[in-house]
């Protein structure tokens, strides 16, 4: 038996995705899946309330301004690109 949680935003989609990556894994089958960085890799850990809850804040505020102004992104959102936490997409 095997579960996962925590899906948000765009849920029956990634929902989907990763019921198919964890079949593949406890099926053993390498697959391309299995081969992505982000199935390979453990995720940096969310860190706990409050400290979440100020993150998220300070990044929806800082996205925000970037959009009022051109595009122009603060300390904030430039600290996250580098960090690999980025909204640059």
């Amino acid at each position: 038996m095997a579960y996962a949680a925590g899906f948000t935003g765009l849920g029956v989609g990634a929902t989907r995705f990763g019921g198919d990556v964890m079949l593949d894994l406890l099926a053993g089958e390498r697959t391309e899946r299995t081969d992505l960085e982000m199935v390979r890799s453990k995720p940096l850990p969310f860190p706990p309330e409050p400290v979440a809850w100020a993150g998220i804040g300070i990044t929806k505020w800082s996205l925000a301004r970037a959009d009022e102004n051109g595009g122009r992104r603060n300390l904030w959102l430039k600290a996250m690109d580098r960090l690999g936490l980025g909204f640059d997409s």
